[in-house]
């Protein structure tokens, strides 16, 4: 992975920091509570170190820290807001968090000491210019001095740098800025960061300036990055006067204007980025030889800073003879990264652009590009690999609704994207890989073109699969890493042939009749010990079919597929009918459902799953159902014993939905499936529940599969969203049935805590939709007397109240008792003030640490 040894060493760092700063936060106060997110990753379960967003908490504080990448700065924000001056910490040893706060304290204090020195510093010098422009006024006429009175109000340091009142004055009255006041703006207008310089700039490239001095001050006004289009005329018809230093601050604005910046750099403006090239290429054309000579000695620099500039330029003015001239500096210092650019990470903003500007040489130049990039991937980098297959697949993207080329450089990356996917099968996450295993059909022209390569680089993948089982282990025979790695292997091997011969049979279709026959006549002439082929070629058969002829063609190789000794390749001929077309199902011959349904009792499990799924995501007709209905009832009785084989509950959604009517699954039948779903265990209840949620939701008895997964700790270490959505939707006779369930699942939420409310009050709703007030006032107010009396759970403590008296509020409601009623609204109506002042407090909690933006 990109980047990865450095991420590794980083998280191994925190780790070790987050491990010292644990020990000092347990010495430094009995109440302070160490939290962090959920979850644990890999490199936390091999080292045992705590790495993840961690954080502190008291119970004496509403208030909790942020969680952060290193306890240290969520200890030094919980100190700032809560410890400093707290009469309730209780001290436990030494050393403690002082020994990293202290010096982060100091360091705040110095910052803040040199920040108000620097505000004494700025406040003399704008005392000192009021009074140089109080002398000044004794020299100048009344007129004059309204320039003089608008710098008062705008030398402050709040005021906006876009204040637009100093250029109105100079659009409105011009005479006022006579060569006595330019003299006096100007320095601060070219040289000096005053409050007013931005004004003073704009304003002034409006009067009757030198011609020197107007370009000077356009010059500063484009490199400050103001948005003048004045200043940008001044700089383009004085173009040849620019000086080199000059030139190159004007670069740096006019490509900026030309070009978007890297995605991740781009974010909190919702309006569109307005790009503009006019500048740059009416610059570029006046001073092409020394825009030329620039990029010539950046790109040759060793600074990735000064290279990124010279790659933008060639991007930003977009020239046949800067992209011919540095293609090759571009793909090396692209695809030799790791040498050239070792500081450079995976989402720098140089490789953004660099890789840009490849595949911008690449599809302007394809031929001489493509000879560049294959003579750099001699060396066999791994990097520069992927590098180059992003280069080609770059050539391959589309946009919705666009009509897409196809020419040189298309049909290139395309062939070079195909046999680098085959030269490395088991990497299934490169570039070349993934646009194979996504294919579009924009490039279906590609595939046409291609067939006999896309077919030899799929054969080429059955050797390689073979080879896979070749290999020979070295280790001992049961070693479950090395049969892991094997099967990762064949599994992304079989990936991307299918991926292949889809491609494959996506262009054999668009030719039309002749496209479908030559498809078939490779499957035909393919050897019957080829069934790793045969299968990947006929799961895709159903994609040929365009109508009834199509079917016609391929209706005896599909139905003899069904048939074959071959337990893989019948596993997917019956795979491929997930992706018939709907209209085409009344045109299949009853021997074809026939076979079909026979595969349902085939003995190999890979055969008869195989059938499982195809039903469960392809049509089949209603009059050829009872072909497959007691067959599937079979499955489900044989896979219900297996309490832990998630199986069963494919076999019983397929049944359900093919076989089943609605009084039959709303009756015996939908309780006896119930039934069988209650029984499972793990994963296979999870998925019941993950699967069957919607369309189980009014069976008898699914609610208690429901409330036993929600319970189930695999459930709840993956969701229980589906689990929750069962329960509220769950008709009120089914809840009636389960309140001793619903009951179980709340008391197993003990010990009570506040990221477990939410689930209580599903509990509660469930009980009340029951019509069992009682109870589940009973369950809130047991939860209510276990909220410790802590000022952070106050608004927990509220909620829980809230939701009894609701409950009480509703048996009283259907008790006819009106008095109890009245006062139960009455303190429904205090709770509801009591927490909106709470959630006025909470508000004004910060949500970021201090030292978030600025460490004070």
């Amino acid at each position: 992975m990109d980047d990865f040894e450095d991420d590794y060493k980083k998280a191994i760092e925190a780790g070790q920091r987050n491990i010292r700063a644990t020990k000092l936060l347990s010495n430094w106060c009995f109440h302070a509570e160490f939290v962090r997110s959920p979850g644990r990753g890999i490199i936390e379960a091999q080292t045992g170190l705590p790495i993840g967003h961690m954080g502190v908490q008291c119970k004496f504080s509403k208030k909790n820290s942020m969680l952060c990448w290193l306890l240290e700065d969520a200890a030094y924000d919980f100190y700032q807001n809560n410890c400093k001056g707290c009469k309730e910490r209780v001290s436990v040893g030494f050393p403690n968090i002082l020994m990293f706060i202290e010096p982060r304290e100091k360091a705040a204090e110095q910052r803040k000491l040199e920040r108000e020195g620097e505000a004494r510093k700025r406040k003399q010098a704008q005392t000192n210019r009021r009074l140089e422009r109080a002398e000044l006024r004794y020299e100048l006429s009344l007129e004059e001095t309204h320039v003089l009175d608008l710098l008062d109000e705008l030398d402050q340091e709040d005021i906006a740098t876009d204040d637009p009142r100093l250029e109105q004055l100079a659009n409105l009255a011009p005479e006022t800025f006579t060569r006595k006041v330019i003299e006096h703006l100007l320095p601060a207008a070219l040289h000096e960061y005053l409050p007013y310089s931005n004004p003073a700039a704009r304003a002034l490239v409006r009067t009757q300036l030198e011609p020197d001095e107007k370009l000077s001050v356009a010059v500063r006004l484009v490199s400050s990055y103001e948005e003048s289009p004045l200043a940008i005329d001044v700089v383009l018809s004085d173009a040849e006067k620019l000086s080199q230093s000059d030139l190159i601050k004007v670069l740096h604005r006019f490509v900026s204007m030309a070009l978007r910046p890297p995605p991740g750099l781009h974010f909190g403006d919702s309006e569109p980025i307005r790009l503009d090239a006019k500048p740059i290429n009416s610059l570029f054309q006046k001073k092409r030889a020394e825009i030329c000579a620039e990029v010539d000695a950046l790109i040759c620099d060793a600074d990735p800073v000064k290279i990124e500039f010279a790659v933008k330029i060639i991007l930003a003015t977009d020239s046949d003879e800067l992209f011919s001239r540095h293609a090759r500096n571009v793909l090396a210092n692209l695809m030799r990264r790791r040498i050239l650019l070792p500081g450079e990470r995976r989402d720098s903003s140089l490789l953004y652009y660099l890789r840009k500007a490849a595949s911008k040489s690449l599809g302007r130049s394809p031929e001489e590009t493509d000879k560049i990039i294959q003579s750099y991937l001699a060396d066999n980098d791994d990097t520069g690999k992927e590098e180059a297959h992003r280069t080609y697949k770059s050539m391959l993207k589309y946009r919705y609704r666009e009509m897409v080329q196809i020419g040189t450089a298309q049909r290139i990356a395309f062939r070079r994207l195909l046999w680098a996917a085959v030269e490395n099968p088991e990497n299934g996450m490169g570039n070349a890989d993934q646009f194979f295993k996504n294919s579009c059909d924009e490039f279906v022209q590609l595939a046409v073109e291609n067939f006999d390569e896309l077919i030899g680089a799929a054969a080429t993948l059955s050797v390689k699969y073979k080879q896979i089982d070749a290999e020979p282990i070295l280790e001992l025979s049961d070693n479950v890493f090395a049969q892991m790695d094997k099967s990762n292997k064949r599994s992304a091997i079989d990936s991307l042939q299918r991926a292949l011969i889809k491609w494959a049979a996506a262009g054999a279709k668009f030719k039309g009749q002749e496209g479908i026959e030559e498809f078939l006549g490779v499957y035909r002439r393919l050897p019957e010990n080829q069934t790793q082929m045969r299968g990947s070629m006929i799961v895709h058969v159903s994609e040929l079919l365009t109508g009834v002829e199509s079917l016609t063609l391929v209706l005896s190789d599909w139905y003899r597929a069904l048939m074959d000794e071959s337990s893989l390749v019948r596993a997917r001929a019956v795979q491929a009918w997930e992706n018939v077309p709907y209209d085409l199902v009344k045109n299949f011959p009853d021997l074809f459902f026939e076979a079909f349904s026979v595969l349902l009792t085939d003995p190999y499990v890979i055969v008869h799953r195989s059938a499982v799924r195809s039903l469960r995501y392809g049509p089949f007709p209603k009059e050829k159902r009872s072909l497959i209905k007691t067959r599937l009832w079979q499955l489900v009785i044989y896979y219900s014993k297996k309490k832990k084989e998630d199986f069963v509950v494919d076999c019983i959604d397929v049944l359900a939905r093919h076989c089943l009517s609605p009084e039959e699954i709303n009756g015996k039948l939908g309780q006896l499936l119930s039934g069988i779903l209650l029984s499972l265990e793990q994963g296979a209840l999870y998925h019941a529940v993950d699967r069957l949620h919607y369309s189980f939701k009014g069976v008898p008895g699914f609610a208690k599969v429901a409330l036993k997964s929600i319970q189930d700790e695999y459930t709840r270490s993956i969701s229980i969203e589906d689990c929750t959505s069962a329960i509220l939707k769950a008709p009120r006779n089914e809840l009636q049935n389960c309140v001793d369930d619903i009951k179980k699942a709340f008391e197993a939420l003990r010990p009570f805590r506040p990221e477990g409310f939410i689930e209580a009050l599903l509990y509660a709703a469930a009980l009340t939709k029951a019509g069992n007030f009682e109870i589940a006032s009973s369950c809130f107010k047991e939860l209510m007397t276990s909220i410790h009396l802590e000022d952070r759970n106050e608004k927990w403590r509220l909620e829980a109240t809230l939701v009894a008296i609701a409950a009480d509020i509703e048996h009283a409601i259907g008790a006819g008792d009106g008095e109890t009623f009245v006062e139960l609204i009455e303190k429904w109506t205090s709770l509801l003030s009591e927490l909106e002042k709470e959630n006025e407090e909470q508000a004004k909690l910060r949500d970021f640490p201090p030292s978030f933006f600025f460490e004070d």
